[in-house]
């Protein structure tokens, strides 16, 4: 027999460069086999403001050219250069419900 397993993944850089030299110019995220309707991705700064939020996966996903640009999420304007902190919620494909948080590095 022959079983094939089709695992989740999801790959989340550390850092990206929005300064429009077309070079990592967008936060962007690649992930396999997770619900879609589960995902929830947040941004907040050093002090614990949130600056980014999306519950859309496919807003983030490199493979669609999308991605976050490094603006406030409500005034829109360019957050400065900074290590910022992210927190992801989805749920797999098996059911398992993933939380796990880590930072970016904008750089301008």
């Amino acid at each position: 027999p022959i079983y094939i397993e089709d695992e989740f993944w999801m790959y989340i850089p550390n850092s990206f460069t929005p300064d429009n030299n077309k070079i990592n110019d967008k936060f962007c995220i690649e992930f396999h086999s997770i619900r879609e309707n589960s995902f929830l991705f947040n941004v907040y700064n050093i002090n614990g403001d949130l600056m980014y939020s999306s519950s859309d996966p496919n807003k983030l996903r490199c493979s669609n050219n999308q991605g976050w640009e490094g603006d406030h999420y409500q005034s829109k304007e360019p957050l400065i250069s900074d290590t910022y902190l992210y927190e992801i919620y989805f749920q797999d494909f098996d059911g398992w419900k993933h939380k796990e948080f880590g930072t970016i590095i904008l750089v301008r």
